[in-house]
Order: structure tokens, then C-alpha cells, then sequence
């Protein structure tokens, strides 16, 4: 089997995502049939001028302050018990009728200074829409840009999805595409824009992950890195999770090795190429780990496949959801950083 060269976009926009700039070939995933009709050529947005989401949510605790104290008041006045009258008697110990006001204030409860922090996530069902930007300290290395992004780019007939994030390493999405499709329809996806920099530059660029997505058999999906380089010219991904109804590579042109600092296991993954875009895969599913980005590309610059000296234009790790069987199913990315030292 074979499959034609295909592009998908990453989520960019600043608090939305940008418009279709550019367009190029694009056909349904590992050459299969796309459903129900063509698939749309592929598109990027990173590179386009923001635009404003088309829907987004968020919520946060209101600010509240404590009630006011109320100044002291006098006990009830004490009483004959035998005919309901003041009582007399020694004042030392009758209280009198009424009281004066204290000569001070009580104090008053200050409300806090900042607001409590809130857990309510960004919600957006736009084919477009996008959360963020964050200031996300786990992502490393001067980003210029870190959102998450609907990015749902091939939007046939019948797709639903819903993100809820949180921030970029707490966010799922609710999907529902349609029965047998075979064609990716969306990459929801934390996307980190970089200015430019060259690989060579990082001391170190590696990325650890943890996702979940549905078992189901009708599901066609993966968990992947979708890294973009050379001003969105090459592409390469990194494949580490299919669901049952995916598809792999029918076959690889090479292997290597990679991992063994910075936390990252050695294991070796497998290369195999479409047209211009580079994809190493795991031939076991890993649903959390690390990979080195780095040695994965610099391998790929020393055996000819990625040009020498290739600068990092944007960085990023979701989901490339075709099917869910037509029914409701969520992906979820729980844990992800960058790193680059």
C-alpha cells in the first residue's frame, strides 16, 4: 500500500488561530480512500496573521470579602422576677439598660488581593478554534508562541469535536467522526512556535508526553510530534501510539537507535517517508515517554534526509483523528514538556 505526500497544520494564533495560508497536496492517510469525498487540500496556518477565536470560553471564582464585623452591642437589661420590672439592687452587678457605641471601629475584613485561582478550563468547538497563548514554563527554548489548537483542517461531513484545556499539558478533546472514515480530519495538538533557531543551537531538545485515547476497534487515530522546520518547508513526525483502526507504515527504509541522557530510554524507532515528509514510528504503542528530538534530527541532517543547518519553526504533539466509529470518544493529553537543557 502506499500513500500519497500530505500536510496537516499546527495550531498557531495567538488567542485564536490563523487563516489557511498556503495550500499543497494532500491525500487520505497511507493512500487510503477518503470519506465521503475528496480530501481538501492540506493547508498551514502558523505562519498566517492572527485572527480572533471563534469561540472561546473561560470562567474564574469571583473575588469575595469576608462580612463586616458589627460593632459590640449591650446584653438585655436584667429584670424583677416576681413582677417583670428593672430590677434594683446592687449596680455592681445589674448591667445597664443601654450602652455606649465602642469609642473604635471594629476592624473589616480585607479582600484578598488577587483572585483565587481558577480550574475552569478553555472550551472552543470552532473547526478553528484555539486556546492560549500560555506562558508555559515546561516549554523550553524562547518559544515565541505556545497555544492548543482545534486544528480540525479537513472538516468533512458529519465531524464534531469539542477541546477543554486547561493549559498545554492538561487538555482533551471530545471527537466524533464519522464510521470507516479514512482520512485525517483533525490535529488537535499543544503547538510551540519558535523564531528560527537552529537545531544545532540547543544544548539539548528532547520532550516527554503522556496521553490517552480510545481502544475501540472503529477508532482511527494516532498520538504524534508534528515538527515543522526551515520556515514550514520540511516536516517530520513522530508516531508513538495507534489506535486499533490506524495505520502504520507498510514498510521502513531504515532504523536507529536513540535515547540513553536526560531521562529518555533507548529505543529504536523506524523511518519510512512520503513524498517529503519524514515519519519515525515505534513498532509498540507507548501511551507516556520521552524521545529525543534532537539526535532524531540530527541524525536525519547527517544521513541527507533533513537538510544541513535546518531551523526549528514550530514543535508540537496531539492527535490525528480520522474515525471514531461515529461516536463520542475523548483523547486526552495529561503531561508534556520541552526541553532544552
Amino acid at each position: 500500500m502506499t500513500r500519497s505526500f500530505r500536510l496537516r497544520t499546527i495550531a498557531t494564533a495567538v488567542i485564536g488561530l490563523a487563516a489557511v495560508a498556503g495550500a499543497a497536496g494532500c491525500t487520505p492517510q497511507f493512500g487510503a480512500s477518503s470519506y465521503p469525498n475528496a480530501v481538501p487540500t492540506g493547508h498551514r496556518t502558523h505562519h498566517a496573521p492572527p485572527t480572533a477565536p471563534a469561540s472561546t470560553s473561560t470562567t474564574s471564582a469571583p473575588v469575595t470579602s469576608l462580612p463586616i464585623m458589627d460593632p459590640i452591642t449591650a446584653g438585655p437589661t436584667a429584670t424583677d422576677p416576681a413582677t417583670g420590672d428593672p430590677a434594683s439592687g446592687d449596680p455592681a452587678t445589674t448591667p445597664p439598660a443601654t450602652t455606649t457605641s465602642p469609642t473604635t471601629t471594629p476592624p473589616t475584613a480585607t479582600p484578598p488581593t488577587t483572585a483565587p485561582p481558577t480550574t475552569a478550563a478553555c472550551t472552543t468547538s470552532a473547526a478553528k478554534g484555539s486556546c492560549g497563548p500560555y506562558n508555559y514554563p515546561r516549554i523550553q527554548g524562547h518559544p515565541s508562541e505556545v497555544t492548543v489548537g482545534q486544528d480540525v483542517w479537513n472538516p468533512i461531513s458529519g465531524w464534531h469535536q469539542t477541546l477543554s484545556a486547561t493549559d498545554p499539558g492538561n487538555w482533551s478533546v471530545m471527537a466524533n467522526m464519522p464510521n470507516k472514515n479514512t482520512a485525517v480530519v483533525s490535529f488537535p495538538n499543544t503547538g510551540a512556535n519558535y523564531d528560527s533557531p537552529l537545531i544545532s543551537s540547543f544544548p539539548a531538545l528532547y520532550s516527554s508526553f503522556s496521553e490517552s485515547m480510545p481502544t475501540t476497534s472503529a477508532t482511527n487515530a494516532h498520538a504524534a510530534y508534528d515538527l515543522w522546520f526551515n520556515d514550514w518547508n520540511d516536516e517530520v513526525m513522530i508516531q508513538n501510539d495507534f489506535a486499533p483502526g490506524g495505520y502504520r507504515c507498510d514498510s521502513y527504509e531504515a532504523s536507529a537507535s536513540f535515547g540513553g541522557s536526560h531521562g529518555v530510554p533507548v529505543q529504536t524507532w523506524y523511518l519510512c517517508q512520503f513524498g517529503s515528509e519524514l515519519i519515525w514510528q515505534l513498532k509498540a504503542n507507548e501511551q507516556s515517554g520521552s524521545v529525543d528530538i534532537k539526535a532524531m534530527t540530527t541524525w536525519l541532517e547527517t544521513k541527507g534526509y533533513l537538510r544541513q543547518n535546518s531551523t526549528v519553526t514550530a514543535l508540537s504533539y496531539g492527535f490525528e483523528i480520522s474515525s471514531t466509529g461515529g461516536q463520542n470518544e475523548e483523547f486526552r493529553v495529561s503531561d508534556f514538556s520541552i526541553n532544552t537543557s
